[in-house]
């Protein structure tokens, strides 16, 4: 069983990982621009019930973690032209 992430939790995570605290920014801003763009409770349950396997787990720090190194990356792939 997971436990779902909290901002605590994400804090100490990007502690840990100081060179993600950039990527962690972007993310933040790239949310703000999309701030238009409403999510419902039911698109989000269903993406956790699909990522998961039950509505009830949660985004964990590892998750966050991943989620940064592979954004950072796939950045990076684009700027030099390495991208899929």
């Amino acid at each position: 069983m997971t436990v779902r992430l909290g901002m605590a939790d994400a804090f100490k995570a990007l502690l840990r990982h100081p060179r993600l605290l950039g990527e962690s920014v972007r993310v933040v801003l790239a949310m703000r621009r999309r701030d238009r763009l409403q999510l419902s409770s039911h698109y989000l349950r269903w993406r956790i019930h699909t990522a998961y396997g039950a509505e009830e787990e949660g985004f964990t720090a590892q998750d966050l973690v991943h989620y940064l190194r592979w954004r950072k990356e796939m950045r990076s792939m684009a700027r030099w032209g390495r991208a899929l």
